[in-house]
């Protein structure tokens, strides 16, 4: 079957030009800044995930264009990785179109294109061994079992995740083969890449007291989005109402042919997740399978073109930085995605902290997006880098014990009075465009009469969010 390169490869750089075009409105999402401030201290690991995001937010300096563009190449990679995924399956040139415009209109992923994040190279990691596998099935090259480890290698720098997802892949080949897969030495060769790639990781997080398990009890009880009542309509929202009958056309395709496999993969995730109290997004990487086998249905809908023009409207209008940010607070984006609110008011927020700043003050970022904000724009000001107990920050050490006065934003009074005598507002957060996202509106305070020092005080500020 003859791969569809012009109209694929037209989707792909079409999303790219896109994705490159804005990614540098608005600013940095608080992720993104929390990256560079722990980055800044490369090690094998951080509580809250492997070290190769944080390690290139640390090194593509101040542009915002050069720290997106891996996620937005990611996202290209998906396109055409779910269209030859179509042509393993039998998809002719005109599924494979299909499948590649399923990828690249698909909300969740279009987010993840845009901001530099772990989740679109999780999901682009998925999505190619997602190929390999199904490639494997239909042409018995062993080499492509080798590819599986090295590309799960790569990924478990990324995200842990992928782990599930070969797990649940394992299991499915169990239930609805093929068995011989098992019976190939290179699969075990690739899998022992794939564990030596992930052992500095595991070192780090044995030595720490394995704070990542800590790290997804703390999402499972947080619930957001819903938590579990929420986790299976958000996979429709996820995916896109409008195209959402691909998927589910291909769940259907699947079950009746050599791929089985990947839908026990699909139903197995979607149960444990939703158990465990995984976030709704885990399962996008389980889409990509899904898309290749429906769109040889979907490529005979004659509504297809609708759903494809739809879906990427809404998408833009919700998701994505299309609106003058002076205009912002007023749209559908502002009110629906929290993402793009959080990537709104940061410079502000630091220049207030200058204007209430004295030489030898100490600041206290109450999350981790206040302290990558003062490490990214305080130095016009003069500020020094600020601390944190929140995730990887904990880790990089405490204020010296000296007695100085500490600004601390953002923050609960009635916590602040248990460790200082005299806590008082200096000064307001205000973003100056009405963006209602965390750190609007919140005191800036100065803290002073240190009850305890900080030897004793830092253990007591760890925590993981």
């Amino acid at each position: 079957m003859p791969f569809a390169w012009r109209p694929v490869l037209a989707v792909s750089v079409a999303a790219g030009v896109v994705l490159t075009a804005l990614s540098a409105r608005y600013g940095y999402h608080r992720d993104e800044l929390y990256f560079r401030a722990v980055g800044a201290h490369p090690a094998w690991g951080y509580p809250d995930q492997p070290p190769l995001v944080p390690l290139y937010a640390a090194v593509a300096g101040n542009s915002l264009v050069l720290l997106r563009l891996p996620a937005a190449l990611a996202f290209m990679a998906g396109v055409v990785l779910t269209a030859l995924t179509a042509r393993e399956m039998g998809g002719g040139p005109r599924a494979q179109t299909v499948a590649a415009l399923a990828w690249a209109v698909t909300p969740a992923l279009a987010l993840g294109g845009h901001l530099m994040q772990p989740t679109i190279f999780d999901v682009v990691a998925w999505t190619a061994v997602t190929f390999l596998v199904a490639r494997w099935v239909r042409v018995r090259d062993d080499r492509l079992l080798l590819g599986v480890g090295l590309v799960a290698a790569v990924a478990l720098q990324v995200k842990f995740l992928i782990v599930s997802f070969l797990a649940a892949l394992l299991i499915g080949v169990l239930l609805a083969g093929p068995r011989e897969i098992l019976r190939r030495p290179l699969l075990y060769a690739g899998a022992a890449v794939a564990v030596l790639a992930a052992l500095p990781g595991l070192w780090w997080q044995a030595r720490h007291g394995w704070p990542q398990v800590t790290m997804g009890r703390v999402i499972a009880a947080k619930g957001t989005d819903g938590g579990r009542l929420g986790f299976l309509p958000w996979q429709l929202i996820d995916t896109g109402i409008f195209t959402a009958p691909i998927w589910i056309a291909g769940l259907l395709r699947l079950w009746r042919g050599p791929w089985r496999l990947f839908v026990w993969a699909y139903g197995l995730l979607l149960v444990v997740f939703l158990i465990t109290g995984g976030k709704h997004y885990y399962m996008m990487g389980a889409y990509p399978a899904l898309w290749a086998a429906g769109a040889q249905a979907a490529e005979r809908w004659r509504l297809r073109w609708v759903m494809f023009g739809v879906v990427p409207l809404t998408t833009a209008g919700v998701l994505l930085p299309v609106y003058p940010l002076r205009t912002l607070h007023a749209t559908p984006e502002a009110a629906i995605s929290y993402d793009a609110r959080e990537t709104v008011g940061w410079p502000a927020l630091t220049a207030a902290v200058a204007k209430v700043y004295r030489p030898g003050y100490v600041i206290l970022a109450g999350d981790n997006g206040v302290a990558g904000a003062i490490d990214r724009y305080g130095g016009a000001y003069g500020l020094p880098k600020a601390y944190g107990g929140q995730n990887g920050l904990w880790y990089l050490g405490r204020p010296a014990d000296d007695g100085a006065p500490v600004i601390v934003v953002p923050a609960d009074r009635d916590q602040l009075t248990r460790y200082w005598s005299d806590v008082q507002v200096a000064g307001r957060v205000d973003d100056g465009v009405r963006i209602d996202n965390e750190e609007q509106g919140q005191p800036i305070w100065i803290c002073r009469g240190q009850r305890v020092p900080w030897d004793r005080l830092w253990p007591q500020l760890k925590r993981l969010s």
